[in-house]
Formats: C-alpha cells, sequence, structure tokens
C-alpha cells in the first residue's frame, strides 16, 4: 500500500498534529480493522454472487457443512451458532430450502422438534464455494508471509479478548 493510499495513516497524522494532546493509535489499529473488513467484504461479496449466494446464506451453510459430524442442528441451534436471530435464520432456511440446498426433518425422538440437514445439491455447493472461498481469502493474504499470518491471528485473538474483557464505561 502506497502512503498516499493509507487513509487511516492520513487521519492518524492529522490528530496528532491538530491535538498532539491525544494519541491516536488505536484510530491506527481500529480504522485499519474496519477498512480491512470492508475491502474484504467487498472480495466476499463478489465471490458469493457467483453461486447465488449472500454472506448469510452461505454462513447458514458453512455452518450446517463444519458442524455436520456435531449431529443436526435446529434453526435455534443455527441461529445462535451464527450470530443471527432466529426469525433472520428461519427466512434463510426458507430460501435455501426453496433452492433444495437444505431440508427440514421432524425428529424421531420428538416430533416437536425439526432438524435442518444438507441435501446432496447443498453439501456439494458449500464444498464449492468453501474451496474458492479459501483460495480468496489466501490470496487476499498473499502479502504476508506465513509467520506474519499466524502472528496477525495471534495478535487478533489477543484484542479480541480484550475487547471482551475490559470494563465498559460510558463518558
Amino acid at each position: 500500500m502506497s502512503d498516499s493510499a493509507d487513509v487511516v495513516g492520513e487521519i492518524v497524522h492529522q490528530w496528532r498534529r491538530e491535538r498532539p494532546d491525544l494519541d491516536p493509535s488505536p484510530i491506527g489499529v481500529f480504522g485499519r480493522l474496519t477498512r480491512n473488513y470492508q475491502l474484504k467484504q467487498v472480495r466476499l461479496r463478489s465471490l458469493l454472487g457467483q453461486f447465488d449466494l449472500t454472506p448469510a446464506t452461505f454462513d447458514v451453510l458453512a455452518n450446517l457443512r463444519r458442524s455436520r459430524s456435531d449431529g443436526p442442528k435446529t434453526a435455534g441451534a443455527i441461529a445462535s451458532s451464527s450470530l443471527l436471530s432466529t426469525g433472520g435464520t428461519t427466512f434463510r432456511l426458507d430460501r435455501l430450502e426453496e433452492r433444495g440446498l437444505i431440508r427440514r426433518v421432524v425428529a424421531a425422538e420428538d416430533r416437536r422438534v425439526i432438524h435442518v440437514e444438507l441435501t446432496s445439491e447443498g453439501t456439494a455447493l458449500i464444498d464449492a464455494v468453501m474451496t474458492a472461498h479459501l483460495e480468496n481469502e489466501a490470496m487476499l493474504l498473499a502479502g504476508l508471509s506465513r509467520a506474519e499470518i499466524d502472528q496477525l491471528a495471534t495478535l487478533l485473538a489477543k484484542l479480541e479478548q480484550s475487547l471482551a474483557t475490559t470494563n465498559h464505561t460510558s463518558g
């Protein structure tokens, strides 16, 4: 990235110039996280569009595929492990069922329970999408060495822990 394209760096520089009494370095972290997320989402949406999926429908299919060995899932379990609302999950499941990618199955042990499972078409699709998705993400990380990728993942996990455990106060 050239210095002229470093919008976040420029923002930090401007704050240092205008308010030397403040430490704007957190902007360097969170501003870059935000920009990286936005840039990655553009690429992800483009890739998923090739498969007629959205990030949310992709998340549901990936959730079902990666947890297949854990046993059947209900819509509620999918919602909680995907960070979606139950209503949002139901909407997505309806669309995926219409496309023949998932099916709902009444649980034999309790007819009140409905499990969701991938169809063979859904499995084939998510397997193809995951291959393309991971290739895409590897390409996006091509500017980093393996050691840098590992270090970045470790630091981001540490940041996540810090965010999750920091006491929040309103100012």
